[in-house]
């Protein structure tokens, strides 16, 4: 784990995927990037300097955003963790996206929501897109993580061959943690599944993780979302993980559960996609 990036929009959701951030990349040798993106439509890189001259209120707001950004930093300096602050100028997911490529990131740390947020809202459309879109795992917050917090991570999936790249990607992560792995089968009235062919899976997932320290458990709920969130909260669990794919004929839990987690609970939210 050693590139960890977070968005900055000077937010208090953004200050606390910092901090988690922060508590995560003090377990190990990590550094922290921060990325503001002053957003426009524009295709910022491409336009000639006379072109960007004309949009003097841009540039304004690139020389307050490097500032404010250089000001947050140094407000939020700790001694062994490497921070830096890049301003970019376009869409900001794909600024994310494209910077989360450029430094070859092991974790993007995000908030669930944005500037400007109405509370009983969504999640942030900023936040659904980098779900969707970027290659490295996303970890969606609303409040700051501590250290007990990162001891407990419960892996929701249905545990089919189609989800364990996914899980792999999550391994890094777990591993700098040391955190305990509970693996869990939200079984449904709709999708049920007996507890022997349930545990038939989850064992078969467990082939080849010796390392990790895993538990599992079968948890009967009318839904997943909220089995998810209620076994979660029942058992202290510090943060939810998922395997996403946006294939609606995918036999496993999708990015919508990623989402209906992140806005119906203050639990943070791991998801990676897998192809």
């Amino acid at each position: 784990m050693k590139r960890i990036i977070v968005p900055i929009d000077f937010s208090s959701y953004s200050e606390n995927a910092f901090l988690s951030a922060l508590k995560i990349a003090s377990k190990g040798n990590s550094s922290i990037t921060c990325i503001n993106v002053v957003a426009t439509p524009l295709n910022w890189e491409k336009l000639p300097k006379a072109e960007k001259e004309k949009h003097q209120d841009i540039l304004d707001l690139e020389a307050e955003s490097k500032d404010k950004l250089q000001a947050f930093i140094l407000d939020h300096r700790t001694p062994g963790i490497p921070i830096e602050g890049i301003i970019e100028i376009g869409i900001p997911h794909e600024a994310i996206i494209s910077l989360s490529q450029k430094q070859a990131a092991d974790l993007i740390v995000i908030g669930a929501y944005g500037k400007g947020h109405d509370k009983g809202k969504s999640i942030g459309s900023t936040l659904q897109k980098v779900l969707r879109l970027a290659n490295c795992p996303v970890l969606a917050v609303k409040k700051v993580l501590n250290g007990n917090d990162l001891r407990k991570m419960a892996f929701a999936s249905l545990f089919n061959e189609e989800s364990k790249p996914a899980f792999t990607r999550m391994k890094p992560l777990i591993k700098h943690l040391r955190c305990a792995v509970h693996f869990l089968f939200i079984n449904t009235p709709e999708k049920f599944v007996s507890s022997k062919e349930s545990e038939h899976k989850m064992q078969k997932y467990a082939i080849g993780q010796e390392e990790l320290i895993i538990h599992k458990h079968i948890y009967n709920h009318l839904e997943a979302e909220n089995g998810i969130i209620e076994f979660a909260t029942r058992n202290n669990i510090g943060f939810v993980a998922l395997a996403s794919n946006n294939r609606k004929s995918a036999k496993t839990y999708m990015i919508g559960t990623t989402e209906t987690v992140l806005f119906k609970s203050d639990i943070p939210v791991l998801s990676v996609k897998f192809e």
